[in-house]
């Protein structure tokens, strides 16, 4: 019996991949809306101490900041001027360093205050900013991140450049932040802290950040962040598991939490190093960073949002492709099907959508008469669904009809999802039903229904 491959059978007689050599990006929150020097003296407060422990802990190796400002009194401040100084101090001497405004609803509720940082420009504008991606409780109070909000603050961030620094605190918010991403309003690769060991949201183990980190796409810079006791623990997993660290006293105000011993930001990231290094992963520099965070590249924001434009000869394989897909790409009459349902495309009154270089979308229309109209051949390709590609479509011709004068049209659907969103996007009437001429469309109907409305 050839025993070769014995010891070795369940990896096909491969080693295993062992732990990442890619360089580890270190986030530091330097401090935040609860954390203080009543709890720890070292926790940075004003202008000055803020910039210096920044100094210190870019130095000792973290790449990226998270930032929270302060007003003369000591407590959490929402004003964009009070955060424009720090950064600019910290620039002043560490211009490549990522920085990162908080946009807590912890304490400043309303969308304006919340907002308001990200209006800075220049040196004062931050990089990116924090985007808590859905309602949580903390042990003594709730933060509140409506849904409306969460995608106000993410549309400013794109209308303004600033990467998000998502934050999710269980599974439901990392699928919501693919929601957000379908929607069109978060980059294709994106950067999210999995901050776990917080009363209320998901526990400090490492097989519950193996849960989230399976989930998230190949593209996503992740980081993993442990609150309270759970800081350490997260942290080391991340870096065995390939990912990066969120670290700081605003998770975790001790070095030791046994002991109750005080930790410093600096000393916090000291010890990472150390960790990081004894694996084997060199440390990111902030030119490292923020090339891996993609800041400022335009194609990344661009990759989520389809371009409507007029389809082309050049587009008629892959639009017809797609139609196939939902059975519904034209025919040529034959002895089997002498009178297709559609025997023809109109590239004409075609409209195609393309998101990051490839068809996803179609919706033509036929013209009746000087003021008739009907669509046809609405499709998007099934992995887009729920994007809002077939929506934009529809808006794209109708505002072609009407710019010729069309005041009526009518369509016929057969899948009862596409009758609903006819009916409550945009106000179409259900007015009769039409038998099929042959195999078209869904297969487990055999009419279509009819749907009007009147252009104004």
């Amino acid at each position: 019996m050839n025993k070769q491959f014995s010891n070795s059978a369940l990896y096909g007689g491969n080693p295993t991949q062992g732990i990442s050599n890619e360089s580890l990006i270190i986030n530091v929150c330097l401090s935040g809306n609860i954390s203080n020097k009543s709890i720890n003296p070292h926790v940075p407060g004003n202008l000055q101490e803020i910039t210096d422990n920044a100094a210190q802990v870019i130095e000792a190796g973290a790449s990226m900041l998270h930032i929270h400002a302060y007003d003369a009194d000591g407590k959490p401040d929402w004003r964009p001027e009070s955060f424009g100084r720090i950064f600019e101090s910290i620039r002043a001497d560490y211009p490549e360093a990522v920085l990162v405004a908080t946009t807590s609803g912890r304490l400043h509720k309303d969308f304006d205050r919340r907002a308001a940082v990200l209006d800075l420009d220049g040196k004062a504008k931050p990089d990116m900013a924090s985007l808590t991606l859905g309602s949580l409780n903390f042990p003594e109070q709730a933060s509140l991140n409506e849904p409306d909000m969460v995608q106000q603050l993410c549309r400013r961030m794109h209308e303004r450049g600033i990467i998000p620094e998502l934050e999710a605190f269980d599974m439901g918010m990392i699928n919501y932040a693919f929601y957000l991403q379908r929607k069109g309003i978060l980059p294709l690769q994106c950067y999210i802290n999995l901050l776990l060991g917080s009363l209320g949201s998901v526990p400090g183990r490492v097989l519950d950040l193996a849960h989230l980190v399976r989930e998230l796409p190949r593209g996503w810079e992740w980081a993993a962040a442990g609150v309270g006791r759970y800081q350490l623990t997260m942290n080391a997993a991340a870096i065995t598991m390939g990912g990066n660290v969120r670290v700081g006293l605003e998770d975790n105000p001790f070095y030791d939490y046994t002991t109750r011993q005080p930790a410093s930001n600096v000393a916090l990231v000291e010890r990472l190093v150390r960790i990081s290094t004894e694996l084997g992963r060199p440390i990111a520099t902030p030119g490292e960073t923020r090339k891996r965070l993609k800041l400022g590249d335009t194609a990344n924001w661009a990759a989520t949002n389809p371009v409507i434009s007029k389809m082309q000869q050049q587009h008629t394989e892959a639009v017809m492709q797609l139609l196939g897909k939902w059975n519904m790409a034209p025919v040529k009459s034959s002895k089997d099907i002498p009178d297709p349902e559609r025997d023809k495309l109109n590239t004409e009154n075609t409209f195609i959508a393309i998101l990051d270089g490839e068809l996803v979308g179609v919706a033509s229309y036929i013209l009746l008469d000087d003021s008739h109209a009907e669509t046809a051949s609405l499709a998007v390709d099934p992995e887009y669904l729920g994007c809002g590609i077939g929506y934009q479509l529809h808006m794209a011709r109708l505002d072609e009809m009407r710019g010729k004068g069309i005041k009526h049209i009518r369509t016929e659907t057969d899948r009862p999802e596409v009758i609903h969103w006819y009916i409550n996007k945009f106000g179409y009437r259900i007015t009769g039903k039409n038998p099929k001429k042959h195999a078209f469309g869904h297969s487990g109907y055999d009419h279509w229904t009819i749907l009007e409305i009147d252009l104004v």
